[in-house]
């Protein structure tokens, strides 16, 4: 069976280290970081990713930005956002509930996130 290919997007370069040494202790996935929106595209143009996951406030291109040109690049591609700020209508609007395949808040919970994976992976 093929491997899941992840691409983790945050600013927070510890973390991005973090979630693929985490992630890739599951031998179903194999992960690539990104330290930016621009970064995380240009590697989106380059690849093909079954899941993306990415921060939604960084800086330059924010988690919406991204969100939304990932599936102007490739539609059907699974992005899910992660914010501290997932349940504040406030930060993070309605269309973007809409249009991502999945919020889940920080910071990250293994267990959670794993769910959330699988779920998205499934719909797939």
């Amino acid at each position: 069976m093929d491997k899941a290919k992840i691409l983790f997007v945050d600013d927070e370069h510890d973390l991005c280290h973090l979630m693929k040494l985490t992630l890739e202790q599951n031998p179903r996935y194999e992960v690539t970081t990104a330290a930016s929106g621009e970064e995380a595209l240009q590697k989106a143009r380059a690849a093909h990713f079954d899941l993306v996951i990415t921060d939604f406030r960084m800086p330059g291109m924010n988690g919406a930005e991204l969100l939304r040109a990932l599936k102007a690049l490739r539609p059907r591609a699974p992005v899910v956002i992660c914010s501290v700020y997932h349940d504040d209508p406030k930060t993070i609007p309605a269309d973007i509930h809409r249009e991502a395949d999945g919020i889940i808040g920080k910071p990250l919970d293994h267990d959670a996130l794993e769910k959330t994976i699988q779920e998205v992976l499934n719909r797939g």
